[in-house]
């Protein structure tokens, strides 16, 4: 997806011509691999929405002619990495029936030159409060999401509690769901892979917990050389990525959210998730400053009374 918002100043030598670019060019000429980190992790340049290459889910589940999904003697033996599939949210097994739900979706803005209204990919609500063993279910309101788990597995800082398998969905069509049993208390960040870069992730409170119980991830964003794990991208990093990725690049500004705007945002605190249930987008992206006046643009009285009704 090419964007119309990135802000930055462009370089060239006066009186000088500029040669043609192709698209042809090796990209080994263009960038420097051993310093490019951003690029590694997406395998794609940062303009783009990217693919996922999560391994399907897997479970016992077989569709008859119908459609309809017969998941074997034990329903609720919910796979503790893959979850539970399906490409139409309304054929969920009954004994899968859903302590809680979250909506992914995708917001473009109306104007698409605005500068200052990037498309919105998001969680809703984006923190909830579950009790252990609670099965939440993903819908996807929009095509290309996942819900993948921050873990070294997948490349990423730790960001839920030791033990816990680098969990993740498929990538969901438009109407399909993901379920998922969260059977040990503590704090889950989760994200999407496909939009990751462009802000897209979560936080899932897990059981009661005391505030001397939440892990020093929650508030700290580090990533490690060895082994090479990165934290949430932050504008900074994506900034830098800009500026360094070519010469003539100068003072580029990361126009879109990033995912340590949204896990950092007071509303999306543990202690205050667990007192309010649910907190939505629009919460996180009232804690932003640079986003605070743009929402809502979607009406999410649905989708809060949804996870209201399914909380506790």
């Amino acid at each position: 997806m090419q964007s119309t918002h990135s802000r930055c100043t462009t370089m060239t030598q006066p009186d000088e011509e500029k040669p043609e670019e192709s698209i042809d060019e090796p990209m080994d000429d263009l960038l420097d691999a051993e310093r490019r980190p951003l690029l590694k992790a997406l395998g794609a340049g940062v303009t783009v929405s990217v693919g996922s290459g999560i391994a399907a889910a897997r479970s016992d589940a077989t569709a008859d002619s119908s459609g309809a999904v017969d998941t074997g003697s034990d329903a609720a033996a919910l796979d503790p990495q893959y979850g539970f599939a399906t490409p139409d949210a309304d054929t969920v097994p009954e004994g899968l029936a859903p302590d809680h739900i979250v909506a992914l979706h995708t917001d473009m803005p109306a104007d698409p030159e605005d500068p200052d209204r990037p498309p919105f990919f998001h969680f809703e609500p984006s923190g909830i409060h579950v009790d252990p063993g609670d099965v939440v279910q993903f819908t996807a309101t929009a095509p290309d999401h996942t819900i993948t788990a921050y873990h070294p597995a997948q490349g990423f800082q730790r960001r839920v509690p030791d033990g816990v398998p680098p969990f993740s969905s498929p990538v969901l069509n438009v109407g399909g769901a993901w379920l998922y049993a969260f059977p040990k208390p503590g704090i889950y960040d989760v994200y999407c892979a496909s939009h990751h870069v462009f802000g897209m992730s979560m936080r899932l409170v897990v059981g009661d917990l005391p505030a001397e119980s939440v892990p020093d991830y929650e508030e700290t964003f580090e990533g490690s050389d060895d082994p090479p794990l990165l934290p949430p991208f932050s504008p900074a990093f994506l900034e830098h990525e800009l500026n360094t990725i070519s010469a003539t690049n100068e003072d580029c500004d990361w126009p879109w959210l990033t995912p340590q705007e949204v896990l950092d945002a007071p509303a999306l605190d543990p202690m205050r998730i667990q007192k309010r249930g649910t907190v939505s987008f629009g919460d996180v992206l009232a804690d932003i400053d640079r986003f605070a006046e743009v929402w809502p643009l979607h009406d999410d009285t649905d989708d809060a009374a949804s996870a209201d009704e399914s909380s506790h």
